[in-house]
């Protein structure tokens, strides 16, 4: 039984193509930020990392989307943050509930482009 080279190139490739599509996902969990959080705008909890600045995105640690926050209102211990974004409207904006290892409160963040 003799099977062609080309046939068993193909298969290696889409064997290792397969591999590194599984391995994606874990590859992006991997990924260390500054602050790990929990969002909810609706859909369900969602697990978000951030750079240090308030207003660095939020990004989802699954799928890599990002989250563009606008304003907060956070309490942490005894200080609280109220802040909004310099030169941002609050029309195509969405309210998320907003969890971290120190602060709990909202976040409002840009709606998805369709």
């Amino acid at each position: 039984m003799s099977i062609p080279i080309r046939t068993i190139s193909a298969t290696a490739v889409a064997t290792l193509a397969a591999t590194a599509l599984v391995a994606l996902p874990a590859a992006a969990t991997a990924k260390q930020y500054p602050w790990n959080a929990t969002i909810d705008c609706g859909a369900g909890p969602v697990k978000v990392g951030s750079g240090n600045d308030i207003w660095s995105p939020l990004v989802d640690i699954e799928t890599g989307h990002n989250y563009r926050p606008v304003a907060w209102r956070l309490k942490a211990g005894d200080k609280v943050i109220r802040a909004r974004k310099p030169g941002k409207r609050t029309h195509k904006t969405m309210k998320c509930s907003y969890a971290d290892q120190s602060a709990s409160g909202t976040v409002t963040v840009l709606r998805r482009k369709p």
